[in-house]
């Protein structure tokens, strides 16, 4: 490696920065003139601030200013304390419109490595910000982390007042952009992910209708038919079948649930159950512990402790006028009807709901299939998710994806993945570390001077659909990595304190696993790694 890293040194190049660090500028909540914007950051080289872009709620050309401040840590817990504060710079705002960039060149202030609150006040301004969809903790959520090679930015919170004014609202994000420079001579160390690892396989899939009006499965059907290792969702295969006179009404109210006992075990992708626990907000589960929530949510939907399947509303087979809830086991088939169930807060037939879930107990297929349903209430979801946490397959549109079909697998499996253990400064040691191994097995992680370019060299002509080389391995060195026999799955990487600034090198694990694919192999991501002595 060392000669190879030499044989290159005439590639060396001083790496810039990658100024400026942009969060969104997708609004949807805000502050009044005053207000203060907190999120922490994490500067991995000397940085000097120089200018900060905000999204302002006020009218274009009106006049204000902002003041950036900044304490040791993190600002959780320092709201209040203005004397844990300090003013690093200001500067003149003349916004340009709502929810469009507005430049802010500031007195610039520099950042030591290491961890820090930030405080941004709005002075005359108004100030846009967006909802974090995480917690209060700084970076959770998929919206309130952002990142470049050397500044990682955490949301966030907000106050109605300056630094010293208690939080009001979180978790929020920063709307805007962080503009830097490297503080000192040298070149900065960064890792970089490239491509993408295989395979992203999930367990569970849902369409999420925000309101009643835009749902669109009426008259219509799915069919989950098991295929050993999780489902193949389908357009329907079956028909509506009408309750007959010897179905068995539920005692269900608003919000409630009950239990009924099957003919014959439906087998799913857990195993087997004797019974239905049927909700009257329009799902039916396993065992019982998935509550009787009217609200569809995907975050609930994905972590119910039991296998599920929804058609989630907000049902009320109480009201007066409404339908019932129905279940009957006809040749093998469970059928769980709402027949004609109202909406919530319905009065009339316009709020009727008919549609059936048929569970088959010999193939355990399940069908779902939409009749007349109402366009009131509150919003819908449709789909199936098998007990414990799962992972978001994202919102999927099922009447444009039908026409085809969706592959399920019994439990989720993320893609096989390679990260750095730090920055690639010359003379330390890094690890490169694989994660979302499959099974107790050995594999091999590449440092190449060759990169080959996202999406890479797909390895389908050697069995291996969906997996991808991003490395030369030719062109570099190898080392055995794995979860058996005392080794590790990561792979020590020494940098020479010698060696050329600016040199990118390459990274890549291979993972052996003949279950996945007629290869027997997952690859990662590609990493690139930067030397740097910054």
């Amino acid at each position: 490696m060392l000669r190879s890293l030499t044989m290159t040194a005439a590639l060396a190049a001083a790496a810039l920065a990658q100024s400026p660090l942009t969060t969104t500028y997708a609004a949807g909540n805000g502050l009044g003139a005053g207000a203060t914007i907190y999120f922490d950051v994490v500067v991995a080289v000397p940085l000097t601030f120089t200018q900060f872009d905000i999204n302002s709620s006020s009218t274009a050309s009106t006049s204000g200013s902002i003041d950036v401040r900044w304490c040791n840590g993190s600002y959780v817990g320092n709201d209040t304390n203005a004397a844990a504060w300090t003013l690093g710079g200001s500067g003149p705002a003349i916004a340009a419109g709502n929810s469009l960039p507005t430049p802010v060149v500031i007195t610039p202030f520099t950042l030591a490595p290491g961890n820090y609150g930030m405080a941004i006040t709005f002075n005359t301004l108004g100030m846009n910000y967006s909802n974090g969809n995480g917690t209060a903790v700084p970076g959770s959520g998929t919206n309130q982390t952002y990142a470049t090679g050397e500044l990682t930015l955490l949301a966030g919170a907000s106050a109605g007042g300056a630094v010293g004014t208690a939080i009001c609202c979180q978790p929020r994000v920063f709307n805007g952009s962080v503009y830097y420079s490297v503080s000192g001579s040298g070149t900065v160390a960064q890792r970089a992910s490239y491509g993408v690892g295989c395979y992203n396989k999930k367990a569970s899939f849902y369409e999420n209708f925000a309101t009643s009006a835009t749902f669109d499965l009426a008259n219509s059907a799915l069919s989950m038919l098991p295929t050993g290792s999780g489902y193949l969702v389908l357009p329907g295969l079956t028909q509506f079948v009408p309750p007959s006179a010897a179905a068995t009404t539920l005692t269900l109210g608003d919000d409630a649930e009950t239990t009924v006992a099957l003919a014959a075990p439906f087998p799913h992708s857990a195993g087997a159950t004797n019974s239905l626990t049927v909700c009257s907000n329009g799902f039916v589960s396993i065992a019982t512990g998935n509550g009787i929530g009217y609200i569809p949510t995907p975050a609930t939907t994905l972590a119910a402790p039991q296998t599920a399947w929804w058609a989630q509303h907000d049902y009320n087979p109480a009201a007066a006028g409404s339908g019932a809830v129905k279940f009957e086991q006809i040749a093998g088939i469970a059928y769980v009807t709402w027949d004609g169930v109202y909406d919530y807060g319905g009065t009339s037939p316009a709020s009727a709901n008919t549609f059936q879930f048929q569970f088959d107990t010999a193939s355990g297929s399940v069908h779902v299939v939409f009749q007349t349903m109402s366009t009131g209430g509150n919003g819908r979801l449709v789909g199936y998710s098998p007990g414990g946490a799962s992972a978001d397959p994202g919102n999927v549109d099922l009447s444009a994806v039908l026409p085809a079909t969706i592959n399920l697998t019994a439990s989720d499996l993320a893609p096989l993945a390679l990260a750095a253990s730090a920055r690639p400064l010359v003379g330390t040691t890094i690890n490169l570390t694989a994660s979302n191994t499959t099974g107790a097995n050995i594999g091999v992680n590449f440092l190449s001077v060759v990169q080959i370019p996202a999406p890479g060299f797909d390895l389908g002509v050697l069995g291996a659909p969906g997996c991808a080389a991003l490395v030369d391995v030719n062109a570099g060195v190898s080392s055995v990595i794995g979860n058996v026999l005392g080794l590790s799955l990561s792979a020590p990487f020494a940098i020479p304190a010698t060696a050329p600034l600016g040199v990118q090198v390459f990274s890549q694990s291979v993972w052996l696993d003949a279950t996945q694919n007629a290869f027997g192999i997952l690859t990662s991501n590609g990493v690139t790694l930067t030397l740097g002595n910054l």
